[in-house]
């Protein structure tokens, strides 16, 4: 026997039926409520109301091969009203579509997407997100902001402005970005380089690191060891070969 859901959208009707019939004497002070603000709908999908198990004449057949079978859901789908379905049908179509909320789609993902795929090593780079100014709005009619850190993030910005404001392509707009970050990388491997060499120059020593120096130490002492390890079992296994071939050699002479 199946089942219906419970529900309260036909209560307000059965009492005024009541009420008309005069099998109830007063109305309640819920009604009226109910008559202005009725129930929501029922998101649960009711099931078919034409089923076709076996209730027609054309379904009372024997099993005589897939056939048969194709012949008989043929008929069956061409003889049920529309919008109903048969018995055979796929339970994938019944499942419920879940409200999914819309993708946001920005114009400046598609060219972070482009860029980080060309510059892989761009997104290894240590970056500060610590925030200096606190300013949200900032000027990207240039690449480089004060004393700021130059990122992935501010190519796309920047490519993004040139594309809207200045009127470029895309491949302009990406050639002139790209274009000025290579310029800074370079100029910040140099004044990196320079500082390292005066500093060298003034007497700066690099800073020891005594526990990488004794693991270095510990993989040394480890690494020996195998060597002699090594070492002993080729010797032992040349006296091995040795002796046997002495044993080969005397029974061969016996």
């Amino acid at each position: 026997m199946n089942k219906t859901p419970a529900t309260a959208r036909g209560v307000g009707k059965a009492y005024e039926y009541y009420l008309e019939a005069k099998l109830r004497d007063r109305v309640p002070a819920w009604l009226r409520a109910m008559r202005n603000t009725p129930p929501a709908d029922s998101l649960v999908r009711s099931p078919t109301l034409f089923s076709t198990r076996g209730q027609y004449a054309f379904e009372k057949g024997g099993r005589d091969g897939k056939q048969g079978v194709a012949a008989r859901e043929t008929l069956i789908r061409r003889t049920l009203p529309k919008g109903c379905v048969s018995a055979r049908h796929n339970k994938a179509a019944l499942r419920t579509r879940c409200n999914r909320p819309p993708r946001i789609v920005f114009p400046e993902d598609e060219l972070r997407r482009e860029f980080y795929k060309n510059h892989p090593f761009e997104m290894y780079r240590p970056r500060i997100v610590m925030e200096l100014t606190g300013r949200g709005n900032q000027n990207w009619s240039q690449l480089t902001n004060g004393p700021e850190q130059v990122t992935g993030e501010n190519v796309v910005r920047y490519q993004h402005y040139l594309m809207e404001v200045k009127g470029m392509s895309k491949q302009e707009a990406y050639a002139q970005a790209t274009q000025e970050l290579y310029r800074i990388r370079a100029r910040e491997e140099v004044e990196a380089k320079v500082a390292q060499q005066e500093a060298r120059f003034h007497g700066a020593q690099a800073l020891d690191r005594p526990f990488s120096a004794k693991q270095l130490a510990v993989e040394e002492r480890e690494i020996l060891k195998s060597t002699k390890a090594f070492a002993a079992r080729g010797e032992e296994q040349l006296v091995r070969s040795a002796v046997t071939e002495k044993m080969f050699a005397a029974a061969d002479a016996a």
